[in-house]
């Protein structure tokens, strides 16, 4: 890792962002040297990542796979614990890479748009990695733990700084949350518009207060293109590049 990334990490963690490298590196090391595992999260991935992938049992992942159900609870306890961590190797890298870009946005606001958008253009490239975040995702923490926490830091910044008018940043983190999940569902049934990101970029900062101007020119901004972490150190071998997506 640079010393620019590094001075990035600790940057973003000031702020009080979690990161990939807040600890998890040794797990996703780990992770690596233990074949059976790798496996059994690709073969989750690939369960998950389907449009009818919302019902998986511990017996379709080991089939996939090609373990045996003992080697499953080798690595986990039961399939909450593969999904959780199933979601945090698919957001890892990404919302890192993500906040990395953040100190040359204006403000929370902007900051907010750019993360939305980011997300479900990734889902709209790489519809496998959407459907498996829709499917593997459980209510209370959209999208893992890290993003959930993520969110809410954002959110809280631009209520302090009084560019979001809601009484609680919780709500905002709710609202954005719920909106995104259910437009990533949408984008990779395919049944959208290529700027469907930013109309829900759009009407989410209305939603916070903004007006309806200053949300659509936040959201219309040119959408810079993620650093190559984004898709560094990836256990899941068959995980879909997402650091193109602004092209």
């Amino acid at each position: 890792m640079s010393e620019n990334t590094e001075n990035a990490d600790e940057a973003i963690v000031r702020m009080g962002y979690l990161t990939a490298r807040n600890g998890r590196r040794a797990e996703i090391g780990a992770a690596r040297r233990a074949k059976s595992r790798n496996a059994i999260l690709t073969a989750a991935f690939a369960c998950y990542g389907r449009a009818d992938g919302r019902i998986v049992r511990i017996e379709d992942i080991c089939k996939a796979a090609g373990v045996a159900r003992g080697t499953f609870y080798n690595h986990f306890d039961d399939l909450e614990a593969l999904r959780y961590q199933l979601l945090e190797e698919m957001t890892g890298e990404f919302d890192r890479a993500v906040h990395h870009m953040f100190d040359g946005l204006e403000n929370a606001a902007e900051q907010n748009a750019v993360a939305i958008r980011y997300y479900l253009h990734a889902a709209e490239k790489n519809p496998a990695w959407g459907w498996a975040m829709i499917h593997s995702s459980a209510p209370g923490h959209t999208f893992g733990e890290m993003v959930w926490h993520n969110s809410l830091v954002t959110i809280r910044r631009g209520v302090e700084e009084g560019l979001f008018q809601i009484p609680a940043a919780e709500i905002g983190r709710d609202i954005l949350m719920g909106a995104v999940a259910a437009a990533m569902v949408s984008i990779t049934s395919g049944t959208t518009p290529g700027d469907y990101p930013e109309q829900i970029s759009e009407h989410i900062l209305m939603a916070f207060g903004m007006s309806k101007a200053a949300a659509r020119e936040l959201s219309r901004r040119p959408l810079p293109t993620l650093p190559p972490i984004a898709h560094d150190t990836i256990v899941i071998a068959s995980m879909p590049a997402l650091g193109d997506i602004a092209d």
